[in-house]
């Protein structure tokens, strides 16, 4: 599944805990700190705090019950993605491993994996991103007691036959080339390998067409990757929804206790600083809009909460459909036809991009919306920045972010994207009441040390042919 198709919203406060050692990539020099005056009163979108156990094995278990719900949402967060893809010519796996998941395992073919997910009501499907991937069933709260045994059967046991494997890795195949079919795709992909030289960013979860044409014949290598990353002690279960905590806790303990393994500790190359502005271009076979896709380098989301929040504000304040360059570009001159910043793409376990995506009227130069932004952006690192402007913004933010969270699965998601990036249970509480906290200054510094023309990277699309 498209990691934007399947991420939903932003928010929320409590005490570190962390799973596992930071990430091996060093973030760029601080920016010095502004002062912590309070701006707004801090917030709670959750009616409790998520709770944490942790199995002998070294499983975690996250669990947040709403009760009337229903449903539950059983999610299983792997933190392996596509940065872990560190092997030459081994990229994709992680997003094939997706696929392959539901594939059954010796005991349980994968006829009766969906025969019994079926007979559940279960919603069930998977995401995966550069930083993890995301199993994601939802059950009706009746389920439960049948879900787990056979959740843990497939993530203990998972058994793919050769020939299943080939067959899987031909769908794979097909998904890529449709869609890189997508021009959109194509962009993402070289600005990606522009932006990063040394780091596993620089390639898509999808992987490359040579790794991905090459699967097929890598079957020993799929079964020693699901070895070295789908261990217990990496993985977390986030139980959210209608149930009682101890009953989910024992049914965990007795369908769990036997796996094993421990995760294999990834190399992933650190990227250097960049000091200077990189461009490229391509030009598409067919026609197609015009495109630009920008990106600045940013710390990792672990190294400041804080910084994260700030970033969050810049973008909705600069970019979004209420800042003056949307209302310009997009509504008034119409020279733009969509201008975006995702917040979800603002989130990374290693320094990552503050990306931007623009498409473009025939007549618009990429390099005039480039140098909008970069004039948004400076304006505001200069602090030319209303208070009430700030404020109206931030209470945008944070009541998006309260109206995301009434259900079992966008809560989950939530907590899991969050742990993923951050190796923190609570970092999706905290980065809440960082949301509501920060303040004019943390705008300007953030602005002002990250997103300007020397960490900035650009790809541009244009049409091969007409329409």
């Amino acid at each position: 599944m498209d990691r934007r198709l399947a991420l939903a919203c932003l928010a929320l406060a409590a005490a570190p805990l962390l799973i596992d050692a930071p990430s091996s990539a060093a973030p760029p020099p601080a920016a010095p700190a502004a002062p912590r005056v309070a701006a707004a009163a801090s917030r709670d979108f959750l009616a409790r705090p998520p709770q944490l156990d942790r199995l002998e094995n070294g499983l975690t278990v996250v669990t947040l019950p709403m009760p009337g719900a229903g449903t539950i949402a059983y999610y299983t967060l792997v933190r392996a993605g596509s940065r872990d893809e560190v092997e030459p010519g081994k990229s994709g796996y992680a997003h094939l491993f997706e696929h392959l998941m539901f594939r059954g395992t010796a005991k349980m073919p994968a006829a009766e994996y969906d025969r019994r997910m079926q007979a559940m009501g279960s919603d069930n499907n998977a995401f995966t991103t550069p930083d993890f991937t995301l199993y994601i069933p939802t059950i009706p709260k009746e389920s439960l007691a049948e879900l787990v045994p056979v959740e843990a059967e497939r993530f203990e046991h998972l058994d793919v036959p050769q020939a299943a494997y080939r067959d899987e890795t031909g769908a794979v195949l097909g998904e890529y080339n449709k869609s890189f079919s997508n021009p959109g795709r194509a962009l993402d992909e070289a600005l990606l390998g522009l932006a990063f030289r040394a780091h596993t960013y620089g390639h898509t979860t999808l992987g490359t067409r040579r790794d991905v044409e090459a699967m097929p014949a890598a079957y020993e290598y799929s079964r020693a990757f699901f070895r070295r990353f789908y261990t217990p002690d990496d993985c977390t279960i986030f139980v959210v929804g209608d149930f009682d905590r101890a009953k989910v806790l024992d049914l965990v303990r007795a369908s769990y206790k036997d796996w094993q393994g421990k995760r294999a500790a990834t190399e992933v190359p650190v990227e250097p600083e960049q000091h200077e502005p990189r461009t490229t271009s391509m030009t598409w076979k067919g026609p197609t809009t015009p495109r630009v896709a920008i990106g600045y380098k940013i710390p990792h989301t672990g190294a400041s909460l804080r910084d994260a929040a700030a970033l969050s504000l810049v973008a909705a304040l600069a970019l979004g459909p209420t800042s003056e360059l949307y209302q310009r570009l997009v509504v008034a001159e119409q020279k733009v036809i969509d201008l975006s910043c995702d917040p979800d793409d603002l989130l990374h376990r290693d320094p990552g991009l503050f990306r931007i995506d623009a498409k473009l009227k025939p007549a618009t130069s990429s390099d005039e919306v480039v140098h909008a932004v970069d004039e948004a952006l400076a304006k505001v690192a200069r602090g030319e920045l209303r208070p009430e402007r700030l404020e109206a913004v931030r209470a945008h933010l944070l009541n998006d972010a309260a109206l995301e969270l009434k259900t079992p699965s966008t809560v989950a998601t939530r907590l899991a994207i969050w742990t993923a990036v951050t190796s923190d249970v609570h970092a999706f509480e905290t980065y809440g009441h960082e949301l509501s906290q920060a303040t004019a200054a943390d705008v300007a510094r953030v602005a002002a040390a990250y997103l300007v023309a020397s960490r900035r990277s650009v790809a541009t699309l244009t049409s091969g042919g007409k329409k």
